[in-house]
């Protein structure tokens, strides 16, 4: 069997992880000052002191800067996704690999900030759906792989659609005071709701 934790990560991820933070931390607080159209990739480089190309080594344009969840978080999910047991429940396996990456994103402090962002710019609710349609169909691809079915088939996007809704609502609908543990906590509770054919309220 697999071990359920990861190992710590290394320097070079952690750097990695500190300039992408750096970075987001820098779009999302220009954003709330001037607006998401009156930002730039410079103008966010600047303030972190790196170049444009770094830039889009952590994303793949300026809008996905202001999410939490992006397509480096999908990679090391799916690394994560490819470690599991192959006999494992596809939706177990899917609940365990998120909930590793979750404290990459319940680590942010720019909830508030992002939360008002998309409540006063809806043009970029856009993009968030965009880039969480990317990250299903990558989890769809990796599922049909693990299971031996075409990606394009039902059981798999199936599988992958309900993963990315249960991670969409638990990201909206956690209490960042609970810390990251709350966090992975209710994404439990997500999943567990799911699996059970949604009987009703907990």
């Amino acid at each position: 069997m697999i071990p359920e934790s990861s190992p710590e990560p290394s320097l070079r991820e952690r750097k990695k992880r500190r300039t992408r933070g750096q970075l987001r931390d820098a779009a999302i607080r220009l954003a709330s000052e001037h607006g998401p159209g009156g930002v730039t990739v410079q103008d966010i480089c600047r303030e972190v002191g790196v170049s444009p190309r770094t830039f889009f080594n952590y994303f793949d344009c300026k809008e996905d800067a202001f999410f939490v969840w992006d397509q480096q978080l999908t990679r090391m999910m799916l690394a994560q996704l490819a470690r599991r047991p192959l006999d494992e429940p596809p939706m177990a396996s899917l609940r365990a690999a998120i909930e590793e990456v979750l404290p990459a994103a319940g680590a942010d402090e720019n909830w508030p900030a992002r939360r008002r962002l998309l409540a006063e710019h809806p043009e970029l609710v856009g993009r968030l759906a965009h880039s969480l349609r990317t990250s299903e169909d990558l989890t769809a691809a990796e599922l049909g792989r693990r299971l031996g079915v075409p990606a394009e088939s039902l059981h798999p996007m199936l599988l992958a659609g309900a993963a990315m809704t249960a991670l969409r609502t638990t990201l909206v609908t956690w209490a960042p005071r609970t810390g990251v543990k709350g966090l992975q906590r209710h994404l439990r509770e997500a999943f567990a709701e799911i699996e059970a054919g949604l009987p009703g309220p907990s």
